[in-house]
């Protein structure tokens, strides 16, 4: 049986080149023999996090509907652009919503710790490829939403050249680097989901 992987960017931006790297990614995943789910992060819109909110309104529908999602998913790949160092607002805090969910298990889990494993990646128009989000992205992954993340990550330079709508890459060494990761993307959700 195939492992199920969720594929997202956490910009809502049309154009966005980390939508084209989560595509990407999810055809590679494909092509290991995943069964994939794209999905775009506008279709989800949460206001900002706020525990006056959340205590006045509960949670929000999307985020809701995104936690049954990834809960129905052995492993989710975040393609995340670079905001000044950092990771954007947008994936902050929908990893933020998601994460109020909780079972009912003893201790409690969240629906992100549901997923097996995590893999990241990021790309820009520069030539480190989002690398600085990237990692930052990966400890707050591990130490805040404590879930299990890949070491092999995926930096795309120079997106908007190498990078193209149909999920083709156009720069050999990204390409071999997508393509390493993917498939121990699928190895690892695999075993997991197996053990």
């Amino acid at each position: 049986m195939s492992v199920k992987l969720l594929f997202f960017a956490g910009s809502k931006r049309e154009a966005s080149l980390n939508k084209r790297l989560a595509k990407a990614a999810s055809i590679k995943a494909a092509e290991f023999g995943a069964e994939v789910t794209f999905i775009d992060l506008k279709d989800f819109d949460m206001p900002i996090y706020c525990g006056d909110l959340e205590k006045n309104e509960g949670l929000p529908e999307a985020a809701t509907s995104l936690a049954e999602l990834v809960k129905s998913h052995d492993g989710v790949f975040i393609a995340s652009p670079e905001y000044n160092s950092s990771i954007s607002p947008l994936l902050k805090n929908t990893l933020d919503w998601v994460s109020r969910i909780r079972t009912d298990e003893t201790p409690p889990r969240t629906p992100w710790q549901e997923a097996k494993v995590f893999a990241i990646g990021g790309t820009s128009m520069g030539l480190m490829g989002g690398l600085r989000g990237i990692q930052l992205l990966s400890a707050l992954l591990i130490n805040g939403y404590q879930v299990n993340v890949l070491p092999q990550t995926v930096a795309v330079g120079k997106g908007h050249e190498v990078l193209s709508e149909d999920g083709s890459i156009s720069n050999p060494q990204s390409e071999a680097m997508l393509i390493g990761a993917m498939k121990a993307f699928v190895e690892t959700a695999t075993k997991l989901k197996s053990a």
